[in-house]
């Protein structure tokens, strides 16, 4: 794996990541304390703690050896698009040398409630896979079993918090309801993708955000305030303007189906959904230099003259969906990014 990703399009990675990347303080192994605000724990996990050290050893071996042949033994969906966006940049290099093995810490797994067998679960924990060793950040681990193996299929590393991050408490397998709630929420899973994209969509524009263009969704950090998409958004536009190079930020939902883990005391449902976001930028003029306006090595391989650039990300994006009956809105509180692709004409 490569820690070079790119630098521009990321608008909406980079705005939700500022405003809520928490480092946290590194320790060796897999025990500590659980990650702060993670929710009660189930118990008897024991299969699933081993599906999360395995997955963390396979991962470990990938980035300090660069041999990416395991990972579709532990990893799927979301997460193993990630991966492979990451394996061209490692076929043609040499072996690393001085890569350190990945570290997690404060292991806490839910089980979510379930009808049938069991086919996901969560970890959570402070880890440093996803800033490549940099620094250890709080993440929610998605697992799904997939041919009867349990694969990491989708990563969450912000929640909302004022500031700390606080996952979502879910209904637990063995503790209260036997079985998801049955009660309609705002949104059905199958509608959160198309949904979230058109409002995405919008703030990406870099307007104002308001409850009627957001709705069914709240107007929080996301939308509204410095780090915000929408803020982030007309600020890059700025940039990119001034320099002659215009941007157009879409989003599409990805073909994995939105996830809807119950929340605890029968509250609605917490989803998960992946999208897939695209930066085009265009310049007539085209752009004689290493960087754009806004600050932002272009795509390798160069051309000389660039006109045309186009970024993707997949990414992910969490929310608590309350009962229609409750009357509250739909409000984001996780995310996720990591960028694909770039090519540049």
């Amino acid at each position: 794996m490569n820690a070079s990703g790119r630098g521009r399009a990321r608008t909406l990675v980079t705005a939700i990541a500022a405003v809520s990347a928490i480092a946290t303080a590194a320790c060796g192994g897999s025990g500590g304390n659980p990650p702060v605000g993670a929710p009660p724990a189930s118990g008897h996990t024991a299969a699933e703690r081993a599906a999360t050290l395995t997955w963390l050893a396979k991962t470990s071996r990938i980035w300090t050896t660069a041999d990416f042949a395991t990972l579709g033994q532990v990893t799927t969906g979301e997460a193993r698009r990630a991966y492979q966006a990451e394996e061209p940049q490692n076929a043609s290099a040499p072996i690393p040398s001085g890569r350190k093995p990945f570290r997690l810490t404060g292991l806490s797994i839910t089980v979510p409630c379930h009808r049938g067998p069991e086919t996901t679960f969560v970890a959570y924990a402070d880890t440093d896979v996803f800033t490549l060793g940099q620094s250890m950040q709080p993440a929610a681990l998605v697992f799904q079993r997939t041919g009867g193996v349990w694969k990491l299929a989708a990563v969450v590393n912000h929640s909302s918090g004022g500031g700390r991050t606080r996952w979502p408490a879910l209904c637990r397998t063995g503790a209260g309801p036997a079985a998801p709630v049955t009660a309609p929420a705002v949104l059905a899973p199958a509608d959160y993708g198309p949904v979230l994209v058109r409002t995405l969509d919008h703030a990406s524009t870099g307007a104002r955000e308001t409850a009627a263009a957001a709705a069914p969704f709240a107007v929080n950090s996301f939308f509204s305030g410095p780090g915000s998409i929408n803020v982030t958004s007309a600020q890059q536009t700025r940039q990119d303007r001034a320099g002659g190079v215009s941007l157009v930020t879409r989003f599409a939902p990805a073909a994995d189906p939105t996830m809807a883990l119950p929340l605890a005391g029968g509250r609605g449902y917490w989803l998960v959904g992946v999208f897939a976001q695209t930066g085009i930028h265009r310049c007539a003029a085209g752009i004689r230099k290493a960087t754009w306006p806004d600050g932002d090595s272009v795509g390798s391989p160069r051309p000389a003259v660039v006109h045309h650039e186009t970024d993707t990300f997949i990414t992910t994006y969490t929310a608590i969906d309350p009962l229609r009956s409750s009357g509250g809105p739909v409000t984001l509180d996780g995310f996720f990014g990591w960028p694909l692709t770039a090519t540049t004409s």
